[in-house]
């Protein structure tokens, strides 16, 4: 099969956890139970809709909630739905690029005991989450009842240090470590030296203060405030220094910050992209922070067609990207390339313009120049600017203007309003009509409305390697127009350079060609989709590659010869409507061409 693309799919069978952490992001999410089978059904399904139309999941790992609060039995289940996958496609997901991972968990460790011999019967990697100094479990990793639950972790995090095969320990960093800070190294290297657990294989992970855990506690716990920046910088450097010069030093610049580095989905330009994060009622969400708000959900695999929540994906995370602020320094950032302005959600949650952990990530970058070239001057602006048009972000969208024009009173009155005139009039209708034509590009549907009637521009990113489809209405040759045979389909595109037109001396923007192409010829060889005929206009836009700029937006518009003739026949015929639509008014959109 030729696979359309590599996804990262996380299970979370079961949100229920048997912990009540006193920073956790879920709040109480946590306490949902689920049925057992409706957990195995899930995963089934999922995998065999994520195949049949062509995504293959490269990765395949458990989350929570806590997955092992699950009986013994279905965690077996589970783990043999993941195996089988995993040797039916390994060369698959070698030759696109990734390696074959064993099954993982991420886990509380609370119940490591119970489920010891299904976990080493399939070879499980585990992730254990623990808090250090273990002072600091005792007072924020308590049970559902309040109870501590150190003593069970002592004796897990043993029988960890025993186990077989792949395990690594994490740890969230909050701000009462700052009191902590030698008693933190002094149990890292206990865990290390005296239990034999490989502290080589460590991250560290830094607490945010969540909507979903201020609702659950309602204030937050004393100590279980997330760091500030200088604040993360000072654990940093004090963990460096404990370290320099020891065998855990290379674990330290390599592994333990590396959730703060550009291999993590933290710092990706758009984390909707091949990452996906499903429930075990079916819901696909980001991630495990993501999953406790409604603003990341893509979807229902028992509801929704698979390519419209892989479709979605991209599409969530660029409209809670658009909802935020950008710090302008974040824009003249050298190192901007290897943290993308950090985690989304993250951002949104704690209202920040930056990464919650921006000092910090610099601090990494500057450690290990190696790995981390700062951009040269005049790459930093180019870059800025392909991170704003690849999201969208709000200052790219440029609402139009209140009017100001000194004519007849008239114009403002409603019935001659442009919105009125087009309710007169049927073929205005059409013209003007929002499902008259879409565009498909890279999998991602764009409806295209009129460039005068939107108020905010819809932006691309083109490549000579992109698919790029145009949808058009089955009736779209026949508006206006008595003989469709003479009719043809009209492509606009101008260039944002301007030049100064005709009588008016108007500086606008610049045409670079018009492509007509007649309605026999587009619909002898064309696809057709739900009540629209699709065409291929990839090629047609690659033969004027040479016309478009470096860095310069063009504007593509798309309408027939009847429509644009009524378009100027209108204009003759009705005063009000030519002062309204003088600039051209056919569905667009705006792209940026990247060789």
């Amino acid at each position: 099969m030729q696979w359309k693309k590599a996804i990262h799919l996380l299970y979370v069978p079961t949100m229920f956890c048997n912990m009540s952490c006193k920073y956790c992001y879920l709040g109480d999410l946590t306490e949902e139970r689920v049925d057992t089978e409706k957990v195995k059904e899930t995963l089934h399904r999922t995998l065999e809709q994520l195949l049949s139309k062509g995504y293959l999941p490269f990765n395949l790992s458990f989350h929570g909630g806590e997955v092992t609060t699950l009986p013994t039995a279905t965690l077996d289940a589970l783990f043999r739905i993941a195996a089988q996958h995993y040797a039916t496609y390994e060369q698959d997901i070698r030759a696109m690029g990734y390696p074959v991972h064993p099954l993982h968990i991420k886990t509380n460790l609370l119940n490591l005991e119970k489920h010891y011999d299904v976990l080493q019967q399939h070879g499980v990697s585990i992730s254990g989450s623990v808090d250090l100094p273990l002072s600091l479990h005792e007072r924020f990793r308590r049970d559902k009842r309040d109870q501590s639950t150190l003593d069970r972790i002592r004796n897990n995090l043993k029988l960890l240090a025993r186990y077989p095969h792949n395990k690594k320990i994490s740890c969230v960093v909050t701000a009462a470590h700052l009191q902590h800070l030698d008693e933190f190294i002094a149990d890292l290297k206990m865990l290390h030296d005296d239990i034999g657990l490989d502290m080589s294989r460590f991250n560290v992970m830094f607490g945010f203060d969540s909507k979903q855990n201020n609702d659950k506690f309602v204030e937050r716990t004393a100590g279980t405030e997330m760091l500030s920046d200088s604040q993360q910088l000072a654990f940093y450097r004090k963990v460096k220094a404990a370290v320099v010069g020891t065998p855990l030093y290379n674990a330290f610049k390599m592994d333990w910050f590396k959730e703060f580095t550009p291999e993590y989905c933290c710092s990706a330009p758009n984390c909707g992209n091949k990452f996906f994060l499903l429930q075990a009622n079916g819901d696909v969400y980001s991630c495990p922070r993501g999953q406790s708000s409604p603003n990341y959900r893509y979807g229902n695999i028992y509801q929704d067609d698979i390519e419209a929540i892989i479709a979605r994906g991209w599409q969530v995370i660029e409209r809670n990207e658009n909802s935020l602020e950008i710090d302008d320094k974040c824009l003249r950032c050298a190192y901007l390339p290897y943290c993308n302005v950090g985690c989304t959600f993250v951002r949104q949650e704690v209202g920040l313009s930056k990464s919650y952990t921006c000092a910090l990530q610099l601090e990494i970058y500057r450690d290990n120049p190696d790995r981390y070239r700062p951009l040269r001057t005049e790459e930093i602006e180019a870059y800025s600017r392909r991170l704003l048009l690849r999201n969208n972000i709000k200052r790219l969208q440029t609402p139009h203007p209140k009017k100001q024009s000194f004519v007849t009173n008239e114009l403002f009155q409603e019935e001659n309003s442009l919105a009125s005139l087009i309710r007169r009039d049927e073929t205005l209708q059409h013209l003007y009509a929002d499902d008259l034509f879409f565009l498909r590009i890279g999998g991602i549907q764009y409806p295209l409305r009129s460039a005068i009637l939107k108020n905010e521009r819809d932006i691309e990113i083109l490549t000579p390697r992109k698919e790029v489809v145009l949808g058009m209405r089955e009736d779209l040759f026949h508006l206006a127009c008595d003989d469709a045979v003479t009719n043809f389909l009209m492509l606009m595109l101008l260039r944002d350079t301007t030049v100064i037109y005709g009588d008016e001396q108007r500086r606008k923007q610049e045409h670079v060609f018009e492509h007509t192409i007649y309605s026999n010829t587009v619909l002898a060889s064309a696809q057709r989709e739900d009540h629209y005929v699709l065409l291929d206009i990839a090629p047609i836009l690659g033969l004027h590659r040479h016309a478009y700029l470096e860095g310069v937006t063009n504007n593509l518009f798309f309408t027939t010869r009847t429509l644009r003739e009524y378009h100027y026949a209108k204009h003759k015929k009705n005063a009000f409507y030519h002062l309204q639509a003088i600039n051209l008014p056919f569905q667009n959109i705006e792209f940026v061409w990247q060789p």
